[in-house]
């Protein structure tokens, strides 16, 4: 069952307000639906005459065919009788028996399981993916933790947080940016600008942060190290790296940099290597060979379910009806390897002359572009137009055109921008930023010289 497009009354003034609503989450028929559901980002409506923001109360439908679950919801203050809400589950539960093959209509669903708030229903689902309530508690402990750092003036962060250094882990700075991405594409800057600080706050003030800022210099270190080394970094160098160290976050940023080096036959060569060793020198190396195993598998299933997820994604983008509407829903799993994905299907279709299907994917290309472009700050939306020109000199003279726009800002969004090329191998962009970073610095120290 599809989304609908309908109007409803504001819970707050009463009004009518336009809304989309997603009643039937239905794993079988789009997997997808199940990031959505979790995100909580669903049958959310704004009242443009009171300004209400919220969730709209409606009955849901949660199935997951390969769990064998089927949840059903009725929010309480519909205040529907039980032979109403009866009838309403019923319809919802018809119209995903009837998309399912015979052979996958099992006993449970005949027992949908009903949840009384929509908080026991995620929880339900939590469940099944084998998080406990302890482990459910445990996070929301790190909510409430979060919502009263934001809540206190920023000048007691730093008390606060060595106060909860429990706390502070992954888990929490995972909570945190999935908050902060979600307040801004609503539109609050400003409240996720504040979450950014408290980000940084939480880095430098917690044991968690200090190990996480040793593990980023260390992957900084190692990323300049490869880079100076460019074409002498062959496969007996590489090896010689990873045979000289017994820290772990090197190994990891070796791994991270060069992963496609330490194929089958680095491994070989490790082996000989421990084979030759002096007994001394067996258990150290026979330790580095296990620990870059574990690492360069954790990689690949890695590298495998970001591959997964964007193929899924990809897939969703090309059924969908409303491509706009489904690009703003799914804004947050779009990255680097979905755009990747993206392009290595389109240069399949070009060559299988398969015109439809690349002129689809080229406009879905297109419409992110043209969304993550509008949506970018102003600085990094500066950059892009700056590298999309045709030559250094016209990308220098629109740079000094725009002398207004220099500020420090643009010169961290350079820095940004042409690291991020070089990891990815784009030298010759990288170094038009670096060409257009020394103007804009020599601009800048001007400016601040006039003044």
């Amino acid at each position: 069952m599809p989304p609908i497009k309908t109007t409803v009354s504001c819970p707050n003034c009463r009004q009518p307000v336009p809304a989309t609503l997603e009643q039937v989450f239905d794993l079988y028929a789009d997997p997808s639906a199940k990031q959505r559901f979790m995100s909580g980002r669903f049958n959310l409506i704004q009242c443009p005459n009171c300004g209400y923001q919220g969730q709209y109360p409606t009955p849901l439908l949660y199935h997951d065919p390969d769990k064998e679950t089927l949840l059903t919801y009725v929010p309480m203050e519909l205040g529907l009788p039980a032979n109403e809400q009866e009838k309403l589950v019923g319809r919802l539960m018809n119209d995903v028996i009837k998309n399912l093959p015979q052979e996958k209509r099992k006993g449970y669903l005949l027992r949908p399981k009903q949840a009384f708030t929509l908080q026991g229903m995620l929880e339900s689902v939590l469940e099944g993916e084998g998080i406990t309530k302890e482990m459910l508690d445990a996070q929301r402990s790190k909510v409430t933790f979060l919502q009263s750092l934001l809540s206190a003036p920023e000048a007691g962060w730093p008390d606060m947080i060595k106060q909860s250094d429990n706390l502070v882990d992954s888990t929490l700075f995972q909570l945190l940016s999935a908050s902060a991405e979600a307040t801004a594409q609503g539109g609050n800057q400003a409240g996720a600008q504040k979450m950014l600080a408290l980000q940084n706050a939480l880095l430098t003030n917690s044991s968690f942060g200090a190990k996480v800022r040793a593990r980023q210099q260390t992957l900084e270190s190692v990323g300049r190290e490869l880079q100076a080394l460019g074409k002498q970094l062959t496969a007996d160098k590489l090896l010689e790296l990873a045979t000289g160290t017994t820290d772990e976050d090197r190994l990891a940023a070796l791994v991270s940099y060069a992963r496609p080096g330490m194929d089958y036959a680095f491994f070989e060569a490790l082996t000989r290597r421990i084979d030759r060793a002096a007994e001394a020198d067996k258990a150290r190396l026979t330790k580095t060979r296990e620990t870059l195993l574990a690492l360069t598998a954790e990689a690949d299933k890695a590298t495998q379910a970001q591959m997964a997820e964007a193929t899924e994604l990809l897939r969703t983008l090309l059924e969908a009806p409303d491509l706009q509407q489904a690009i703003q829903e799914n804004l947050a799993r779009i990255d680097d390897t979905f755009l990747a994905v993206l392009n290595v299907n389109i240069e399949a279709a070009e060559k299988a002359k398969r015109q439809e299907v690349a002129q689809r994917l080229t406009e879905i290309n297109d419409a992110i572009a043209a969304v993550m472009q509008a949506s970018a700050p102003p600085e990094l939306r500066l950059v892009n137009e700056l590298l999309q020109m045709e030559t250094d000199e016209a990308a220098v003279a629109a740079l000094k055109s725009r002398s207004g726009e220099v500020t420090q800002q643009l010169l961290d969004a350079m820095t940004y921008v042409g690291d991020t090329l070089r990891q990815q191998g784009q030298t010759a962009l990288a170094d038009r930023v670096d060409k257009l970073q020394g103007e804009a610095m020599g601009a800048l120290m001007k400016a601040n010289w006039a003044k």
